[in-house]
């Protein structure tokens, strides 16, 4: 073997390490970027990039979880039924479907006076684009922690800072503030622990819809080809 083909091999290698590096790079990007989304964005109302959230959701934290994945290519609608199948065994719920020709929903099957979760997958195919969104709306988990936690400690407790202000009257106003707010602040870390951890699930759901997704479009993408 000569010493230029000594080189092309070398250089051959080098571009194939750089190659993996360069992937390898890309993976860990996007694995962080979903740990972001699922732990961070949640806790300021939002797990889209670039959606506004509400006062409320500032204040309170967020009321909805959403994460959306748009694939290039369609994806065939005969296998529907696989994606359904798929999705109540990642969530371990039978849930209720609607089918039409070109989308499917799945809805979680919870009572109105559960606090979830309440999970919505939808995939819609249009334009040759496939679309993957998955929800799951927060508001029982809200109403159990706001209005029954937050509620009954905060207006349960209250006669203990009535009690201490009648000691010191001029700082009673002082006294029921701090009492309430630290009911507030206590019941909001805990709705936000709590909605992260939704969220994480709602992520692990995610992921593996948008790999089941993309790995059904790219080889039909193939077959086609």
């Amino acid at each position: 073997m000569s010493y230029r083909d000594d080189r092309d091999a070398d250089q051959a290698r080098i571009a194939s390490l750089e190659r993996e590096l360069g992937e390898t790079r890309d993976k860990l990007a996007a694995l962080e970027g979903r740990r972001t989304q699922a732990l961070v964005l949640a806790t300021h109302g939002a797990l889209v990039p670039g959606a506004a959230p509400s006062s409320a959701a500032r204040v309170f934290g967020p009321g909805t979880l959403r994460l959306v994945r748009r694939f290039d290519g369609a994806f065939p609608a005969a296998r529907f039924e696989h994606l359904i199948e798929r999705i109540r065994e990642l969530t371990g719920d039978p849930g209720r479907t609607e089918v039409l020709n070109a989308s499917l929903t799945w809805f979680a099957s919870r009572g109105d006076r559960s606090i979830g979760p309440y999970r919505i997958v939808t995939v819609a195919v249009r334009d040759g684009a496939t679309t993957l969104t998955v929800t799951d709306r927060l508001s029982g988990l809200a109403g159990a922690i706001y209005g029954g936690v937050g509620g009954g400690v905060g207006g349960g407790g209250l006669s203990l800072p009535i009690m201490v202000s009648t000691f010191v009257p001029m700082l009673a106003p002082v006294i029921l503030l701090g009492w309430l707010g630290g009911v507030f602040f206590g019941t909001r870390a805990l709705y936000l622990r709590l909605a992260r951890r939704r969220a994480e699930e709602l992520q692990q759901v995610f992921d593996a819809l948008v790999a089941d997704i993309e790995r059904t479009v790219r080889g039909d993408a193939v077959t086609g080809a």
